[in-house]
C-alpha cells in the first residue's frame, strides 16, 4: 500500500468547539448585540458544516460580522490550548507514532492553531489553515490568495499530498477530500458533534481517537 497520511480537521475533531465561535466570544465581550451575532455565527457554521453553505461564502460572512484585533488572537489560544478533545490526551502516544504522517488541514488560522498544537510535537509544515492579514486600521482581515479560503480550498490541499490519504473530521468540507478525489477514506469524528447527514457518507464512525486509531491499524 502507499504511504499512509492521517489528515485531521482542527475544529471539533481534534478542538472540542469551533475556534471562531470563540473567538468572536472574546471580540464581542463588550458588544451590546454581542449574543445576536454569536447566534448568527453558529447558525452560519452549521450551515456551512452541514454542506448548505459555501465555505468561502460562510468564513467570509462571519468574519465580517467581527473586528478581530491581535490581542483577540492571543486570549483565543489562551483560552483554547486545554480545551482539545478529551481522547486527544488519552491517544498522544499515537499522535507522536504517526507523526510523520500527521496532516492538519483546517479552514480555521494557522495564528491560532499551531501555537496550540506545538507543544506536542505537530510539525508546522503539515499544519494547512487560512492565515490573517492586518488592514491598514490595525484589524486582522482574511488572506484571501490562501487556498483555504476558497470553496473546496481542503481538495486543492489534500490533492498535493501523496499517499494513501485518510480524512478524520466532523464536516462536509472533510467528506469532500473523499468526494472529490484528495483522501481515499473519511472517518466521520464524532465525539464532539455529530453531523447525522455525514453519517452515510463515512467509511467508518469514530466515537473519540481510541476509535481513529484502532480503525487505521486495520486499514
Amino acid at each position: 500500500m502507499e504511504q499512509k497520511n492521517l489528515i485531521f480537521d482542527f475544529d471539533s475533531t481534534l478542538l472540542k468547539m469551533e475556534t471562531i465561535e470563540v473567538l468572536a466570544e472574546i471580540t464581542l465581550h463588550d458588544n451590546k448585540n454581542k449574543n445576536i451575532i454569536l447566534e448568527e455565527i453558529k447558525n452560519i457554521t452549521n450551515l456551512a458544516m452541514s454542506g448548505k453553505m459555501p465555505f468561502s461564502k460562510a468564513l467570509k460572512k462571519r468574519i465580517s460580522l467581527l473586528d478581530i484585533q491581535t490581542i483577540h488572537i492571543d486570549k483565543t489560544i489562551n483560552f483554547l490550548k486545554n480545551e482539545l478533545s478529551n481522547s486527544f490526551y488519552e491517544t498522544i502516544e499515537n499522535f507522536e507514532m504517526y507523526s510523520d504522517n500527521i496532516f492538519i488541514v483546517s479552514g480555521g488560522f494557522k495564528e491560532i492553531i499551531y501555537p496550540i498544537l506545538k507543544p506536542y510535537g505537530f510539525n508546522e509544515k503539515n499544519i494547512f489553515a487560512n492565515t490573517f492579514l492586518t488592514s491598514k486600521k490595525g484589524a486582522l482581515t482574511i488572506d484571501e490568495t490562501n487556498a483555504l479560503s476558497k470553496d473546496k480550498g481542503k481538495v486543492s490541499i489534500v490533492n498535493n499530498i501523496s499517499g494513501y490519504n485518510i480524512i478524520i473530521g466532523d464536516g462536509y468540507t472533510d467528506y469532500e477530500l473523499k468526494k472529490f478525489g484528495g483522501a481515499k477514506e473519511f472517518v466521520l469524528f464524532v465525539e464532539n458533534i455529530y453531523r447525522k447527514e455525514l453519517k452515510d457518507k463515512a467509511n467508518y464512525i469514530a466515537k473519540n481517537f481510541n476509535d481513529v486509531f484502532e480503525y487505521i491499524n486495520n486499514v
